[in-house]
């Protein structure tokens, strides 16, 4: 698939979709050199034992496993030992390149498909329940606890360290207890008031292009209750998610894959204007100069742009700007990351322009 600059980008010529140069920030390399190298670890080994539960060898995968992983720690070392020779930028979003290529490569495309499938299958358990609470509130404190959803489900997160491993362990906190303990107001970027006036004040969208996230609570018990929010008012929403699997992020098979589910707990999502479409992408960070040309097609007359989750809202695009109005929302789960953006881990960020 040919990909092309994303229509709604303001001035695709100045767009920078991730601003971490790693060949000459010294600072930033030495962390996700290391986080990278450590991290495939993980990721094969739960690659290794979802192919097992399928009948593969066991000992052919860990062999696989083991040259993937080493394979991406010499290609890291490379480049560290001589950064200043890469010809291009070198971004957190090339780190991710490279390990999902060799993750493809390796057999193991998809490692993280058992939990995923856990955690949806917890979270539509909860759907219904959710969607009731919502729409017993008036609609300002609907709004306001549909957007702490967003924060509380984006904590579902396999590419920060701590986040993951809770969720290995089976040991996080419930989409309830998350929502409790979510930091005050006023977040770390807080245009919420702003938000509150055009979405209840304003007219309804007529289209918006929503980058999904990560699977479980997030996707299910955060963002689609936004989606049917947004649909219900008269928006058509096109539910946007990657092509290709990485981390514990949704794809479009995905989405396919769970939407009748979904509507099996929580019929009110039947009939709504809700189209799946894929990125066109592969990554948990989104590069916007490369996106599926069907996607432009159904997006050129959108009016609103939601991207959420830190990798696709923060650690990129957090300065994009659009023809359109746009939200960036998602939780800081990586302590670097919050230390850029001039706060601290599990920092809520919520930008409207």
């Amino acid at each position: 698939m040919s990909l092309v600059p994303f229509c709604k980008l303001l001035d695709p010529a100045t767009y920078v979709a991730c601003p971490w140069d790693l060949r000459t920030d010294a600072e930033g390399r030495r962390f996700w050199s290391d986080f990278f190298k450590q991290h495939i670890d993980t990721l094969v080994e739960q690659g290794v034992l979802a192919q097992v539960r399928r009948g593969a060898d066991e000992g052919e995968a860990r062999d696989r496993a083991r040259r993937c992983a080493g394979r991406l720690r010499e290609r890291i070392d490379a480049f560290d030992a001589r950064p200043a020779d890469a010809p291009r930028p070198v971004t957190i979003l090339t780190y991710d390149r490279w390990r999902d290529g060799l993750l493809r490569d390796f057999g193991f495309p998809d490692p993280l498909m058992d939990l995923k499938a856990r955690e949806n299958e917890r979270a539509a358990a909860l759907l219904a329940g959710v969607c009731r609470r919502l729409d017993a509130l008036p609609p300002r404190e609907r709004l306001r606890s549909i957007i702490e959803g967003v924060f509380a489900g984006n904590l579902f997160d396999l590419g920060a360290k701590d986040t993951a491993e809770r969720f290995l362990a089976d040991d996080a906190p419930s989409f309830d207890a998350t929502r409790a303990r979510l930091k005050p107001r006023p977040w770390l970027i807080d245009d919420y008031e702003a938000i509150e006036a055009r979405w209840l004040e304003g007219p309804a969208y007529r289209k918006a292009v929503v980058f999904i996230d990560n699977a479980g609570s997030d996707f299910v018990l955060g963002m689609v209750p936004l989606m049917r929010w947004l649909a219900l008012r008269g928006t058509r929403v096109l539910l946007v998610a990657n092509e290709l699997a990485t981390l514990n992020d949704m794809t479009i098979d995905d989405v396919r894959a769970w939407w009748p589910r979904l509507v099996e707990v929580e019929p009110s999502l039947a009939g709504l204007d809700i189209e799946p479409l894929s990125s066109g992408t592969g990554e948990p960070l989104i590069d916007l100069l490369g996106v599926s040309p069907r996607l432009n097609e159904a997006a050129a007359d959108a009016d609103l742009v939601i991207l959420e989750g830190m990798g696709r809202g923060v650690e990129t695009n957090l300065d994009a700007r659009f023809s359109c109005d746009g939200l960036n929302i998602g939780m800081i789960k990586i302590p670097i990351v919050a230390r850029r953006c001039g706060g601290q881990i599990y920092d809520l960020v919520c930008r409207f322009r």
